[in-house]
């Protein structure tokens, strides 16, 4: 683990550099399947309960993600999952047919750090799209999972929430900043291949390093050797974050919930259950506002 104050950081919220991420990724490549075990063993699950909304009713972000793909409504659970580290609920949706069990879902969900979970608003479990993609996120803060996801899969996820939402200091996502972009030419490689994708894909990809290199003993260092390769990426992340990707205490930020719809618009009120209440009622919880700067985004994961 390096610590930030040994390294310049430099940049202002200005102009940006121009095109895409365009040096190699790390040679040699850091071990993905040894980094996704230390993870999972450095980030123990959450004790969670959970239970089931009443029949016909689904969150509208759901719905609109279940609609714009083709998928029936009706083909969804909706649960309230209360995690021990968080007095409000997250809202999860599964479609039947989706590979991620709702047991899945909860546990790779509540291993992230729970002030970098706040910035997931619905965590949706789907069948495969046909869009090569294990997993995607929209500015909403929702994000979908098309296979079981790994824990790097989710850090990377959320990572782009934070990106577009956990720094309102700047009008634009982080990753567009010369702040990030200055950092980011300091070094002399990318993460990863799919981190070259665009600016938003470098960030993600180095959530997952930054995370690991504060919850695994070693840090990323041990098991890359050649971690220099991308400090000033890793530590500026850090640098910025702070303890949003920390373990422990409980949540002090979320999104407001989407309002509960009915999954058939034309089924008789009296064949519904019970209306959820989904407002945020603790006082203790700050709403995190989208930003208007990316609303509409929608960052894949591709297998």
């Amino acid at each position: 683990m390096i610590l930030l104050s040994t390294l310049l950081i430099i940049g202002s919220a200005g102009l940006v550099l121009t095109g895409t991420p365009s040096k190699p990724e790390m040679s040699p490549v850091f071990p993905r399947d040894l980094l996704e075990a230390n993870l999972l063993i450095n980030l123990p699950a959450t004790n969670s309960t959970w239970d089931y909304w009443g029949q016909g009713w689904i969150p509208q972000g759901c719905w609109d993600i279940a609609t714009s793909h083709g998928l029936d409504p009706n083909d969804f659970t909706v649960l309230n999952v209360h995690y021990k580290d968080c007095p409000e609920i997250w809202t999860f949706c599964r479609h039947k047919d989706s590979s991620t069990s709702e047991v899945q879902m909860m546990d790779i969900f509540g291993r992230m750090p729970v002030h970098m979970r706040s910035y997931i608003r619905h965590l949706v479990a789907t069948p495969a799209l046909n869009d090569g993609a294990a997993a995607f996120t929209y500015s909403s803060g929702d994000c979908v999972v098309e296979s079981v996801p790994g824990l790097s899969t989710m850090i990377h996820e959320t990572s782009h929430s934070l990106d577009w939402h956990a720094m309102p200091q700047y009008s634009q996502p982080f990753s567009d900043t010369n702040v990030w972009q200055e950092n980011y030419n300091q070094d002399s490689n990318t993460p990863t291949d799919y981190g070259r994708t665009n600016w938003m894909e470098d960030f993600a990809e180095t959530g997952m390093v930054a995370v690991y290199d504060k919850v695994v003993p070693g840090g990323f260092g041990s098991i890359a050797a050649n971690w220099n390769q991308i400090l000033h990426q890793y530590a500026t992340l850090q640098g910025y974050l702070g303890d949003t990707i920390i373990p422990g205490g409980s949540c002090t930020k979320r999104f407001a919930n989407s309002a509960p719809v009915q999954k058939n618009a034309t089924r008789k009120s009296l064949e519904l259950g019970p209306k959820p209440d989904t407002n945020i009622k603790s006082p203790n919880i700050t709403i995190i506002i989208p930003s208007k700067e990316v609303e509409g985004q929608v960052a894949y994961m591709h297998l």
